[in-house]
């Protein structure tokens, strides 16, 4: 294994390669930290002395040079290792950024690089790839160039495309100054694209079109920090911060709207958050978007997460089984196995929009927000069956992106009951569009309400992207979140037509086929193919969620547009439609325990039939357990060579995140339960912990830590040696009943957990 400093930094893996040298990810065994380490292969040791500063420097937009240390003969610096996502990386998945929001991120890099400079350090790390946006958003300027006095980057680059020698200062003007054209246009120059851009700097032919809209003053102090001339027009970084800090300052008054609509928004999120149930919603929903990246950990999460809400689960698990996703073949009877063949993407976001559209149609609330809350539903539907029908590659997320087009209206009326009356008051006497009448009413529009909640949710920056309207003219999406917003907004413009007939009907979707012509080719016909198929997969769902639809005029249009409406109807089975809207009304029917763990034993034998990983098994039994029997909680636990004992490694139920870490206990000598357990190899169930005959065997740790009087512990041996065991619990005593067919099922699920633990070790 690869080390530094004689074993002290072990590398975990490495994370790029510069000019400099290289750059790895390593573990401080030292001071018990994860940190960045760069081998400065291009640098002597003495020239050093400016890194020695900057590690006593700090600053919360510069990553933190903690060390400099000498290894064989290279010189390398320890600093920082930060979680997030390079500027480069941002720009590609979300597009440009905001004038302010990008010339805030500006000031706050030369704010950094500024404060080195009075230490007498220049720090030119110019380019956008060191620029980065970390977990929680802040901008830190990283992997810079520690020697005084060298053009670097795009820097150097000037002088090259002017064809002569310029001053410093003003080519690390330039340079900044090229970064907020980057930031601002959305468009990162390639250092093959650059020679081209610096050419028509240099000519004075630069064009200066952004696909946000940028004011006249804003412009102009861009085009002076990047064409440089015999008189520059910024003496230093100084002078072109202190610009950029007399446009922000300008800029508040025109965007005094914006301060408005914060305080608005705080005042209305200060009212949800007062309501019963709106808390709740954001912290499941929350919840689901902060769950890690580490493969293994964000799956058990997110099952964890779900598998709290029963009706969640059941409703998820019906939607995964459904037409739509029946070309992986098989039923899919656990969370578990859901995320394994559909992907964790996929999953969270349906279990995301179901989350929302149970929370706002099972409310009795009236009859405008049920009406929403179905459109809502068909918006994402059909968002997602564009994207489909375009041979996009990443169309789950178009779901939620179609339904949360709608999440502002919704808020609103769910929420802001008055308000949602006057909105439609100022509709229908002002003549107003509703979107006008809502900003009126709320000093905020429906879109931006929508982005504000979504933030506080902690969706990506992308989905939160697609709520943004597209300008009125032909749009071609640049990138991956253009492509969202243009799918989001055209599901959002069909809408209508589920409506409308005849001529009305015909000029709506001329005029919106019009206008997407830049970004989708479709003919009419397809629009019309697009609209049924959605529909078709409406009902379907609707049914499975167990939706009552009776005397909704929405979901009577549904029906239209799928029976003998303006779209064809080649093809469709207008009996079995009929069918599924009888479906609606009929209570979902509760399978029992034996059937429940018979389909999980036969999902497990499916998985493990081709390629598998053992913990995503493991975990699909431990939730079969969990889900079928109606245990408080369920552990799986391994045996653990250093600490001679059995750790508890994951689980479900109540509490879990908790006792998990805490769960574990030695092997020898034999003096409780679980030690027998293991010796015996024998399974146990012990209906009540406080029993005479038991309760000296319950050991004082498991007491204190798991609120529980029944337990059942199931032993995994391999080769005639305990490696494992299955722990289950319910919290009353003499409450856990297992008939014999159920027994038997849990045996058969341990003995699966055997088999696939055998055959990683014959393949490993």
């Amino acid at each position: 294994m690869k080390s530094f400093a004689n074993g002290r930094f072990i590398v975990e893996k490495k994370l790029g390669q510069g000019q400099q040298g290289l750059v790895y990810l390593v573990n401080d065994t030292q001071q018990q930290r994860r940190v960045a380490l760069k081998v400065l292969h291009s640098h002597a040791i003495e020239q050093l002395q400016s890194a020695q500063i900057l590690s006593q420097f700090n600053h919360p937009n510069m990553v933190s040079l903690y060390e400099i240390l000498v290894d064989q003969g290279h010189p390398c610096v320890v600093f920082e290792w930060i979680e997030g996502q390079t500027m480069v990386e941002y720009l590609q998945s979300t597009g440009p950024v905001s004038p302010v929001v990008a010339v805030q991120w500006m000031l706050c890099v030369l704010d950094g690089v500024g404060a080195a400079a009075q230490l007498g350090v220049t720090v030119q790390g110019s380019v956008l790839h060191n620029v980065f946006l970390n977990a929680s958003g802040q901008v830190k300027l990283m992997d810079f160039t520690i020697s005084p006095g060298i053009l670097n980057g795009d820097a150097a680059l000037l002088s090259e495309a002017i064809g002569r020698q310029v001053d410093s200062q003003s080519a690390v003007v330039f340079a900044y100054g090229l970064m907020l054209y980057q930031l601002l246009s959305g468009q990162y120059l390639t250092p093959d694209a650059l020679p081209e851009v610096l050419t028509a700097i240099a000519s004075g032919m630069l064009s200066s079109t952004h696909d946000v809209a940028i004011d006249p003053q804003l412009n102009h102090l861009l085009m002076m920090a990047l064409c440089e001339g015999e008189q520059p027009a910024y003496a230093d970084i100084g002078a072109l911060q202190t610009a950029l800090s007399a446009w922000l300052l300008s800029s508040e008054g025109q965007h005094a709207h914006a301060a408005q609509r914060n305080s608005t928004f705080d005042f209305l999120l200060r009212r949800m958050r007062h309501t019963a149930d709106f808390p709740s919603l954001s912290q499941t929903i929350s919840a689901i978007n902060k769950l890690n990246d580490v493969e293994g950990e964000r799956l058990q999460n997110l099952s964890s997460v779900i598998l709290q809400d029963f009706s969640l689960t059941n409703k998820l698990l019906k939607m995964v089984n459904s037409a739509t996703y029946g070309q992986f073949g098989g039923s899919i009877s656990t969370i578990s196995r859901a995320i394994v063949i559909l992907g964790f993407d996929t999953v969270r976001n349906l279990a995301i929009t179901i989350l929302l559209f149970e929370h706002m149609q099972n409310k009795g609330q009236a009859e405008r927000l049920r009406e929403a809350v179905l459109q809502s539903f068909f918006g994402g539907i059909l968002a997602r069956e564009l994207g489909v029908k375009s041979a996009w590659r990443d169309v789950e997320e178009l779901l939620i992106c179609g339904v949360f087009q709608h999440l502002g209206r919704l808020l609103t009326l769910y929420y802001f009951h008055e308000e949602s009356l006057e909105i439609n008051k100022r509709e229908q006497q002002n003549q107003e569009s509703e979107s006008v009448a809502a900003e009126a009413v709320l000093g905020i529009t429906y879109r931006e309400l929508a982005a504000l909640v979504m933030h506080t949710w902690h969706f990506p920056e992308r989905i939160t992207q697609s709520l943004r309207e597209l300008p009125s003219v032909r749009h071609v999406p640049q990138n991956q979140a253009d492509r969202l917003r243009v799918f989001a907004n055209l599901s959002s413009d069909l809408l209508p037509l589920v409506g409308m007939s005849g001529k009305a009907s015909t000029t709506h979707l001329q005029q919106v086929a019009q206008r997407y012509a830049g970004a989708v080719a479709f003919k009419e016909a397809a629009y019309h193919e697009v609209l049924r198929s959605a529909a078709q997969q409406y009902l379907s769902y609707l049914s499975i969620l167990g939706v009552d639809i009776q005397g909704s005029v929405f979901a009577r249009s549904i029906k239209k547009l799928v029976m003998h409406g303006d779209i064809p109807t080649e093809g469709v089975e207008v009996d079995g439609m009929q069918a599924a809207a009888i479906r609606l009304q009929e209570p979902a029917s509760t399978p029992n325990a034996a059937a429940s763990l018979a389909a999980g034993v036969q999902d497990i034998t499916n998985t493990m039939v081709g390629e598998f990983k053992l913990n995503d098994v493991l975990r699909m039994i431990l939730e079969t357990m969990y889900r079928s029997v109606g245990f408080e909680r369920v552990l799986f636990c391994t045996r653990d060579i250093k600490s001679a004992g059995m750790v508890a490694r994951f689980g479900f139920g109540t509490e879990i995140e908790r006792i998990l870490p805490q769960f574990q206990f030695k092997l020898e000598p034999v003096l409780d339960v679980f030690q027998w357990v293991i010796a015996q190899q024998a399974d146990v169930l012990v209906e009540d912990i406080n029993a005479k005959n038991i309760t000296d065997r319950i050991p004082a740790w498991y007491r204190a830590l798991v609120p529980a009087q029944t337990l059942i512990v199931f032993p995994l041996v391999l080769d005639k040696k305990t490696i494992g065991l299955f722990y289950a619990d319910k919290c009353q005593a003499q409450s856990l009943v297992i008939a014999p067919e159920q027994l038997n099922l849990l045996k058969t699920l341990r003995n699966q957990a055997i088999l696939a633990i055998k055959q990683k070790q014959l393949s490993g």
